[in-house]
């Protein structure tokens, strides 16, 4: 059986910071993880079983314990990672915003509604934002809360008679056939 991991005891505040990141439903689910790593230390179980608890490989909650050992809290962040640069700042964001909120008939276009083709080629033509692909500007509406609807289809008829053979007619039910005519339950 492994040893029981020293950990110094915590703080009252660093305590209610462990609580309100452990409780709150928007903390990442890697910070939620090493929270819970050192709550179970902090609690007495040993390296082994807190890592076990935390669903961690005991290699990393020990790199983990270090880190936090060293910086606190703000050691359990994930540090930014390298990658690539963004190709447009806020003001291209910001544009396309403004204009996917806007109404097209506003910016004289012949259409009452955007689809994302439509405003992919206005941005494009019309604000010099070439490069702009068409994910990018689902991902910008998307981060900003906007979406597009789905189309709806649905069936009119003058009829009077419409709704009571709407009833009659079951998609789900196998046509009976009766000679050459097919007949709908």
């Amino acid at each position: 059986m492994n040893r029981p991991f020293l950990l110094p005891p915590l703080s009252a505040e660093e305590l209610l910071e462990f609580q309100r990141l452990l409780r709150a439903q928007t903390t990442p689910a890697g910070l939620y993880r090493r929270c819970n790593l050192i709550w179970q230390l902090a609690a007495g179980f040993n390296l082994s079983e807190a890592s076990e608890i935390s669903g961690m490989h005991y290699t990393k909650a020990h790199k983990w314990v270090k880190r936090f050992q060293q910086t606190g809290i703000a050691g359990l962040s994930s540090l930014p990672r390298p990658g690539r640069p963004k190709i447009y700042g806020r003001d291209p964001e910001t544009l396309v915003i403004q204009t996917a909120t806007s109404r097209p008939q506003d910016l004289g276009l012949g259409f009452t509604t955007w689809s994302l083709a439509k405003l992919e080629e206005h941005l494009r033509q019309h604000l010099s934002l070439k490069s702009l692909s068409r994910e990018t500007i689902r991902r910008i509406l998307t981060r900003h809360g906007l979406r597009f609807l789905t189309g709806q289809t649905w069936c009119e008829s003058h009829d009077p008679d419409f709704e009571v053979k709407k009833r009659y007619y079951s998609p789900l039910s196998p046509p009976s056939k009766e000679g050459n005519r097919y007949l709908f339950r």
